[in-house]
């Protein structure tokens, strides 16, 4: 388990750093990079070592635990972050430390860990888009791949022969897949990816649908602390915003309603804030019991952060919606966490599923 020390000297670190280098200005610059993230700020993010956040202390890291992670995730959330922290530097590497073989990890971790290699896990649970893998080679597509446009490498989940989960290190580069880019809402990139009887490196260590399981736990806990980062932004950017902005010779913030109505957002974020709290311990627990307080906690965080930024662009009226001002930049990405790793739907099915078998 991560200290608290580390964890705060973490947080200190990367709002200061957020603070200096990804105003909302200078974030305007990284979305017209045809990149689709900023390679200076990934450099620096190796430089202070976040890329390395899951490694063992042996090998360089500091093995963060699902708060220490949580902290930098809420950073990201509240500066809106363009880069593949949560594809490569969470979930990737996370997933290898899991599944990959003594010889794979030490090829692929420090690429990583040194920002100069980027992979994306490719997973959903769309059976119409599902992968197969036969004889060592992978067929079929994933839908919108996280910072897939991005990366050298995609972790693939597809069946094998015999039917079991098998997972799959992909080269951009082999012969026979295809990968088609775009933007997501909120502007990070993604891709489509298809496979023709492409060539892939299974990961063979340990159980990979167990490994897969947890490493989507794992996921959904991080976007919540996104999340959380997000609505923490709205809830201030709103409260700031209603205290100067004048109407009819005085404050819209001195009406009742409007006082009511930032109240709840502010309660929202505290409700947010100690589900994110319980997730993160979550993980450490049995699997049943995971599966119920972490998809309850993203079906309700997706509700609550959805309807914060609802308030939050009403109470800025019609600039609420142009791209010139932040809260409508806030309202996309809660948008897109929301749809990663699981929706709402599926996360509360799951919540109840799990919830009726503890009774």
């Amino acid at each position: 388990m991560t200290d608290n020390d580390t964890i705060a000297m973490l947080r200190d670190s990367a709002t200061r750093y957020a603070a200096e280098h990804y105003s909302f200005l200078q974030r305007h610059a990284v979305l017209k990079d045809p990149l689709g993230y900023s390679a200076s700020a990934w450099s620096d993010y190796a430089a202070f070592g976040w890329l390395a956040l899951r490694l063992p202390e042996d090998e360089g890291g500091i093995e963060a635990d699902a708060a220490a992670i949580g902290a930098l995730m809420e950073i990201a959330g509240a500066r809106l972050l363009m880069e593949p922290l949560l594809a490569s530097a969470v979930l990737s590497t996370g997933l290898l430390l899991k599944t990959a073989s003594a010889a794979q990890r030490e090829r692929l971790l420090p690429a990583l860990a040194d920002g100069s290699s980027i992979i994306a896990l490719a997973h959903e649970d769309d059976a119409g888009a599902a992968c197969t893998l036969v004889d060592g080679r992978l067929s079929g597509r994933k839908l919108s791949v996280l910072h897939g446009d991005a990366a050298q490498r995609w972790i693939v989940s597809a069946r094998d022969a015999d039917g079991r989960t098998a997972l799959c290190l992909v080269d951009a580069a082999t012969a026979g897949v295809q990968r088609k880019p775009y933007r997501l809402v909120d502007g990070r990139g993604a891709a489509t990816l298809s496979f023709d009887n492409c060539r892939v490196e299974r990961l063979e260590e340990g159980d990979a649908a167990a490994a897969l399981a947890e490493t989507l736990d794992e996921a959904a806990v991080a976007l919540c602390a996104e999340a959380l980062g997000v609505v923490r932004s709205l809830v201030t950017t709103t409260c700031e915003y209603i205290k100067v902005r004048r109407q009819f010779g005085k404050t819209i913030g001195s009406n009742q309603v409007l006082q009511h109505r930032m109240v709840d957002m502010f309660l929202l974020q505290e409700d947010i804030r100690a589900l994110v709290r319980s997730a993160q311990r979550a993980l450490s627990g049995p699997a049943g019991e995971r599966a119920r307080i972490v998809s309850g906690a993203k079906a309700y965080i997706g509700n609550a952060a959805r309807h914060v930024a609802n308030e939050a662009v009403q109470m800025h009226g019609g600039l609420g919606v142009t791209d010139e001002l932040d809260v409508s930049h806030y309202f996309r990405r809660v948008m897109v966490i929301n749809g990663l790793f699981g929706s709402r739907d599926a996360h509360f099915s799951r919540f109840v599923e799990a919830a009726l078998a503890a009774a």
